[in-house]
């Protein structure tokens, strides 16, 4: 066994996060705010696959300057029902605000949207048979920059071991797909990656990749010129797939099971069936298809630290 394939069988039994992350354009900020609301209402229904808005337990009443315990807005606990919560970070703040997940909440969260907070999710889950929250079976996020005025991104989270395990992988691949699907032809989405987990949202590549070329504030705005990364499921502007070629040209590269059309030029690009599929030839065809317009930088080999993501979905050398 090489160094590498040790520290590839040590990671792969620690069970890590991933996320889709969908990068929206608009010169309007309420276009972006439209996006985001839209993302954190009607997106969490399109995964809420198996009618969990349904069984929500009773709330606690909206309070207008947010709980500040995630506890205070999940009361009355009833095992077998559902649990949802809104947590929100305020720009330049520490605090965390918290509400209900319910139809009373929603004026409550569209104020909180239009201050652009740091990031805003929404989180569903099932108590457990002792009336404890546990993790959750859906969670949805927006983040805004400042740097980045005319964005907003859209993440859905899951765990790896949800979208790989033999009895959960068919209904978490169609909750994932379905919420990236309706965001898609919804928004002018210009990017968009499924990677690891990470603070501050970076790719695969970004996250290896030595220098400037490693910054996510850097690289959004150069969605029409080069992609921040490859991965298994991703979105590509429609410039981008021009200069690859076009539709066809994408279809034909093999590397792709799916090639989508979006109704703003971008294509939506999946590269096998599941995700436990994207793995050696696959990653290396969806990289030779796109290499042409990736961001640029020398590779940096991975952290030998335990318990890091697995290295699969970048190729080095």
């Amino acid at each position: 066994m090489t160094a590498m394939d040790a520290f590839e069988s040590i990671n792969s039994a620690v069970n890590h996060g991933l996320v889709a992350e969908l990068t929206v354009y608009g010169e309007e900020q309420s276009d972006l705010v439209s996006a985001a609301l839209g993302w954190l209402t009607d997106g969490v229904t399109e995964a809420a696959i198996h009618d969990e808005l349904n069984h929500l337990a009773p709330s606690p009443p909206v309070l207008g300057t947010g709980y500040s315990q995630v506890n205070q807005s999940v009361q009355n606990p009833t095992p077998g029902r559902t649990w949802g919560f809104i947590s929100v970070s305020p720009q330049g703040s520490l605090d965390v605000l918290y509400n209900p997940y319910s139809p009373e909440a929603a004026s409550w969260l569209r104020s909180r949207i239009e201050e652009s907070p740091e990031f805003a999710a929404v989180e569903i889950g099932r108590f457990s048979a002792g009336g404890e929250i546990g993790n959750p079976v859906l969670r949805l996020s927006v983040s805004f920059d400042d740097e980045l005025p005319d964005y907003v991104k859209l993440s859905y989270h899951v765990d790896e071991a949800m979208l790989s395990g033999a009895a959960t992988a068919r209904a978490e691949h169609k909750r994932l797909r379905s919420a990236v699907t309706w965001a898609c032809m919804r928004h002018d989405v210009v990017f968009g990656h499924f990677s690891y987990d990470r603070s501050g949202g970076v790719t695969e590549l970004e996250r290896y990749v030595r220098g400037p070329a490693r910054v996510p504030s850097r690289n959004t705005p150069q969605w029409r010129e080069s992609l921040r990364g490859y991965s298994w499921l991703m979105v590509v502007s429609g410039e981008i797939a021009e200069l690859l070629g076009g539709l066809e040209a994408l279809q034909n590269s093999e590397a792709f099971d799916s090639v989508v059309p979006l109704p703003n030029g971008s294509l939506l690009l999946q590269a096998t069936p599941f995700f436990q599929q994207y793995r050696g030839e696959s990653v290396r065809a969806v990289r030779d298809a796109v290499r042409d317009v990736l961001i640029e930088g020398e590779l940096r080999g991975p952290s030998p630290a335990p318990g890091q993501p697995p290295t699969h979905m970048v190729v080095f050398g």
